[in-house]
């Protein structure tokens, strides 16, 4: 069973608040039913839940409030909203002193149970910025103790929650209009809690004669010394309560296999600690923990080994597996012509590539994750997304070849901006590269760095080469440096160097780059 307590108000950016709890429990595909109490209801605290509420609402088997009723406590707002959009409720509504005062949000799933009770009204200050405290249940349905608690809560609300009790009635509109006509029910700015109360706290408070606080006076508070206990090292007692419930968790683990078989053999028997049944992960852990000590039932590890139960480090698994359905998607957004980019931000059907990408890179720098970069770097070239000058300047070239018509004012603007001032950063033959597209696209010198001259294009007399039958009979386009002289090194850079290789292909014919292509030049 897990239980948490749930207070907030007192710290403004806390978000351990009832109402996250409900929205989260309302999106939960595992919860089908709900149950709620509240002493107050205003449209207020609906607002904040509404989208959530509404989906619930259509796909949940059962959904009922249970609201009080005090003259200007519940707000009109509320109830016609749960009227007009069909929402089960019923109210309590009483001539005597006492008031229905309970605030409890149960849901019932196929796994779980979830409870909260506590002082959590259902308005915008209750569920959120009042100072509240509550008190958060989350237990499987084979739990013992969790099973007490629903009996109990069932039984000594039977009498409200299937609508016998004398000040119980099902919310209509024509219960609504009873309920306004005799004073009960008011518009939301003139109900207490929220207006009134407020107004006339404010006004009250700033008479009061503040003292400043003396903090001296509560004595030195000791912190709470270390233990010394290694959690790691904690052996869970093998009760008979467990062994009793072992059989019911063996069969929702083999269940989970089933729903995940889409993940392959090793990764459908791994359950992650976000799983919609904290109970089962616990187990889970569990069997892990006692075989490892040696302590694991031979009964039950013959039954686990069946399932191909995995005992190693689940950790790496799920790591493995989370990286490989990321490379999926990330092949899927290439497919469907998706503008990736580098930013954290990237999002595609809801995963952040962006944020997983940049943890790869981060990852590589320490020597770890490089298989699956290499793996990204086969989906797609991060490098025409990178900013590093080298891939900047390589950009630069390559969209200076492919330019119909460019106009130099704007791709000088582009250098001035990108590439200028991290020049000094580039290898030389980047530098090179630069200078020779910039004289073969303009016409006009352009000296970088520790390059002052555009590099000779030798195109005449590798061609020469080519169709000289004396020196080369073969008719290659490129051979040994015994064959070649001095323009073997000019020729090379042109078959390792995609961009020298643009710098000169306009000056061949299609027979020629066809020739070319096939001795493996990038053409």
């Amino acid at each position: 069973m897990r239980v948490e307590f749930l207070g907030h108000g007192l710290h403004k950016d806390h978000t351990n608040t009832v109402g996250h709890y409900m929205i989260d429990s309302f999106k939960n595909d595992d919860y089908y039913s709900f149950v709620g109490f509240s002493a107050f209801t205003k449209m207020s605290g609906i607002n904040r839940i509404k989208e959530e509420l509404l989906e619930a609402s259509k796909k949940f088997q059962s959904l009922k409030f249970y609201l009080g009723i005090v003259r200007k406590g519940t707000s009109r707002e509320a109830l016609q909203f749960l009227i007009d959009n069909n929402i089960e409720t019923w109210i309590f509504c009483t001539e005597d002193q006492i008031m229905f005062h309970p605030k409890i949000y149960f849901f019932q799933g196929k796994h779980n149970y979830r409870f909260i009770t506590g002082s959590s009204n259902l308005t915008s200050f209750g569920l959120f910025e009042n100072i509240e405290a509550s008190t958060f249940f989350e237990f499987s349905k084979t739990n013992q103790q969790g099973k007490k608690l629903v009996r109990q809560f069932e039984e000594y609300f039977e009498p409200i929650l299937n609508g016998t009790d004398n000040n119980v009635q099902k919310l209509t509109q024509e219960v609504l209009k009873d309920l306004e006509d005799s004073g009960f029910i008011w518009p939301e700015s003139k109900t207490n809690a929220e207006y009134e109360f407020v107004k006339s706290n404010k006004k009250a408070f700033a008479k009061r004669k503040k003292s400043k606080f003396d903090k001296g006076s509560l004595g030195k508070i000791e912190s709470k010394p270390p233990s010394n206990n290694n959690d790691s090292d904690y052996i869970p007692v093998i009760t008979q309560d467990y062994l009793n419930s072992w059989p019911d968790f063996f069969e929702l683990f083999k269940e989970f296999k089933k729903e995940n078989k889409d993940k392959g053999d090793k990764y459908s028997v791994v359950v992650p600690r976000d799983y919609k049944n904290p109970s089962l992960y616990n187990w889970y852990l569990k069997q892990k923990i006692y075989f490892k000590n040696k302590t694991l039932p031979p009964e039950h590890e013959e039954l686990l080994k069946k399932e191909h139960f995995y005992f190693g480090d689940a950790h790496k698994l799920w790591q493995e597996w989370k990286d490989s359905t990321k490379l999926k998607l990330l092949q899927e957004a290439v497919d469907e012509g998706e503008n990736i980019g580098l930013s954290q931000r990237y999002e595609y059907k809801g995963v952040r590539l962006g944020t997983w990408i940049q943890g790869i890179k981060k990852a590589n720098k320490s020597g770890k994750k490089l298989d699956v970069m290499e793996k990204i770097n086969e989906i797609f070239d991060l490098s025409s997304k990178s900013r590093t000058p080298v891939d900047t300047a390589n950009r630069f070239i390559n969209d200076l070849l492919e330019a119909e018509n460019p106009e130099k004012a704007s791709f000088q603007n582009r250098f001035n901006h990108s590439i200028r001032d991290r020049i000094d950063e580039l290898p030389d033959e980047v530098q090179q590269d630069i200078v020779d597209v910039w004289f073969l696209v303009f016409e006009e010198e352009r000296p970088l760095g520790r390059i002052r001259t555009r590099q000779k294009d030798r195109t005449d007399e590798w061609k020469a080469f080519r169709y000289n039958n004396a020196i080369n009979p073969e008719g290659v386009w490129f051979s040994t440096y015994s064959a070649m002289g001095d323009l073997y090194s000019w020729v090379r850079q042109k078959r390792e160097v995609k961009s020298r290789m643009d710098l000169v292909k306009k000056n061949f014919n299609e027979q020629e780059k066809s020739e070319l292509r096939r001795e493996g030049f990038p053409i």
